[in-house]
């Protein structure tokens, strides 16, 4: 959103306003970042919300089970729009509380009123009401009457009117909410003989068609502390990692920019601008079409300042950034993902086994909430989208003159099988990425998520660092190829593992369970399974078998030197007990680094 805003003074210096009118108008879409940043935007409501009522109709088995937080946990990220977005789907996924028609709440089937009517002081609102269903008799004995008459009576007295005002001065009656056959409450005067309503409790017109308010589930919610989360966030828990991505950013940056300026002179024409546009600019245009074209459903603007083949460049460049940092580009980038895969087939295997009888009951499903920097090294992990490395000489065209070395690190990385090689890997990095303009040696803090140089306004540094030696990108500059950040990492990006029991069961021959696998809601089959069946489905024990080398319970303490690793908990995701067993390693690493005659 700063990037975007900046973009104020490029559209000012520009003179082709004949070609381009917007640009005449155009005024930064975001003056005020500091509540807007990092939340969830309302269409990514809507997305999850979407995606939960899909679900729910695809399993309904599963979904009109009562809510329970121990049949269905609910774990996210301690992040404010991770949980926003859990709170979406799960409003969704569970039928709202005291709903009309538990059956289907959607909207299509039951559309919300155009306007909700505001809400009285409830004593106002029900001394004089009662609920009266469509065939019951006006001449029928008030329920829940008593109160009401007894404040109409006190209310004639203090008039000195036996009979009572009534009404707007009409004759004695009372407000009755009724349900018609569309189920809403709707508010009418009915007459009666007796104490009246004094014109104090008249009620407001605007609650005279009111609908029935259906409360959403409440659900639980568990997380643990972000720089704590070893399931949802071990990007963060591993600081072999954390240096590793570092280092890669850093020639990233240069790469990523290298690419930006290929098109600057063709810009600078259409723009009409008197003077040199940065790199920097070409990506806050790239993101501003981006947003324009995903958000707003228009391609009017920015996006007109590009040609269809500038818009595959500026993609590529993207995914090549995706794939280098979190993907198939380095083994660290997925290997840290191994708590959570071993979460999962824990808790395929616990509900495998569940017989019913008490205490072995599993979780009917368990909703896990995190970002894209935890979906891709899983799904990389999995084995999913991976790219067929081109040979040297079929790499794609300027992709090598631009191109940024990503390579030290990674082979470094694939030798690192201990903790003590991992501490010389990290001392190495560290001196490689903490550079002053004199070449000397400086502590730079690591950079948080999606925070290339451009992020942070910097220009681009003198010093550009080139690539590893030898490195090439592993994708091809082409549109069509598998590995695409729009397909594996979109808005509300999502995979689920779902079991399922053979009607047949052992009895036929055939393992009883089988594992499919649902991503961004279409069936993939698993990748290795040599057993698929109809539909994708691999049978459980193949599964198992197939990501047992994958799912090491000391996975993170070799890879990243951190404490952590031993049994997962399924069931609630095994945040508690992996943040307690974190939390104990880093007291017990504290003690031992204060230990006397110890470094």
């Amino acid at each position: 959103m700063n990037q975007i805003n900046t973009l104020e003074t490029l559209f000012r210096d520009s003179r082709n306003t004949a070609d381009y009118p917007w640009l005449s108008n155009w005024t930064a879409p975001f003056p005020d970042t500091t509540y807007m940043g990092g939340e969830l935007h309302p269409i990514g409501a809507d997305e999850l919300w979407g995606l939960a009522y899909r679900l729910r109709k695809r399993f309904p088995s599963l979904a009109l089970q009562p809510y329970l937080p121990k049949r269905f946990p609910v774990v996210s990220t301690q992040v404010a729009r991770t949980a926003a977005s859990a709170s979406a789907f799960t409003s969704g996924f569970f039928p709202a509380v005291a709903s009309v028609d538990p059956r289907d709440d959607s909207p299509e089937v039951r559309p919300a009123p155009a306007s909700h009517a505001p809400i009285l002081d409830s004593q106002l609102y029900t001394r004089h009401m009662h609920i009266r269903s469509p065939d019951e008799d006006d001449t029928a004995p008030q329920r829940d009457q008593a109160p009401g008459q007894a404040a109409a009576k006190a209310g004639s007295a203090a008039n000195g009117n036996g009979n009572g005002n009534g009404i707007n001065g009409q004759d004695g009656g009372v407000s009755v909410l009724e349900l018609d056959g569309s189920g809403l409450r709707r508010s009418t005067l009915h007459r009666r003989a007796g104490p009246t309503l004094s014109a104090l409790d008249e009620l407001d017109e605007s609650l005279h068609d009111v609908p029935i308010v259906r409360r959403p589930q409440a659900v639980a919610m568990s997380m643990a502390p972000k720089d704590a989360d070893p399931l949802l966030r071990f990007f963060d828990v591993c600081p072999a990692y954390a240096q590793h991505d570092e280092f890669t950013e850093e020639w990233m940056d240069s790469w990523m920019q290298g690419h930006w300026a290929r098109l600057l002179p063709s810009l600078e024409q259409r723009l009409g601008l008197s003077r040199p546009m940065d790199p920097c600019e070409v990506e806050a245009l790239w993101q501003l079409c981006l947003l324009e074209a995903g958000l707003l459903g228009r391609a009017d603007g920015a996006c007109t300042l590009f040609e269809p083949e500038e818009a595959v460049l500026l993609e590529w460049v993207e995914d090549v950034h995706l794939m280098e940092t979190q993907s198939w580009g380095a083994p660290i980038n997925y290997q840290i993902a191994a708590p959570l895969l071993r979460d999962a087939a824990l808790a395929l295997r616990q509900a495998a086994q569940g017989n019913g009888a008490p205490g072995t009951e599993a979780p009917a499903a368990r909703l896990l909430f995190a970002h894209c920097e935890t979906l891709v090294p899983l799904a990389t992990l999995l084995g999913l989208f991976q790219p067929a490395a081109p040979p040297p000489e079929a790499a794609p065209g300027g992709a090598a003159e631009a191109a940024v070395p990503a390579g030290p690190a990674q082979r470094h990385l694939r030798a690192v099988d201990s903790v003590e090689d991992l501490g010389v890997l990290v001392a190495g990095l560290q001196r490689l990425n903490a550079r002053g303009p004199d070449g000397a040696p400086l502590p730079l803090p690591l950079r948080s998520e999606d925070s290339h140089a451009c992020y942070q306004g910097r220009t681009p540094t003198p010093d550009a660092v080139p690539p590893p030696p030898g490195w090439r990108p592993l994708l091809p500059l082409e549109d069509g190829r598998l590995f695409k950040g729009a397909r594996v990492a979109p808005f509300a990006a999502n995979m689920a593992f779902v079991l399922y029991r053979r009607k047949a069961g052992a009895a036929s021959g055939s393992p009883q369970h089988v594992v499919r696998l649902l991503y961004n809601e279409q069936v993939l089959p698993i990748p290795g399974c040599s057993k698929v069946g109809a539909g994708g489905d691999c049978d459980l024990e193949e599964f198992l078998e197939l990501v047992k080398d994958k799912i090491d319970p000391d996975a993170l303490q070799k890879l990243c030197g951190a404490a952590g690793g031993g049994e997962t908990v399924a069931g609630d995701g095994g945040a508690s007990t992996m943040y307690a067993r974190a939390q104990g390693g880093a007291a017990a690493a504290e003690a031992e680094a204060e230990a006397p005659g110890r470094s």
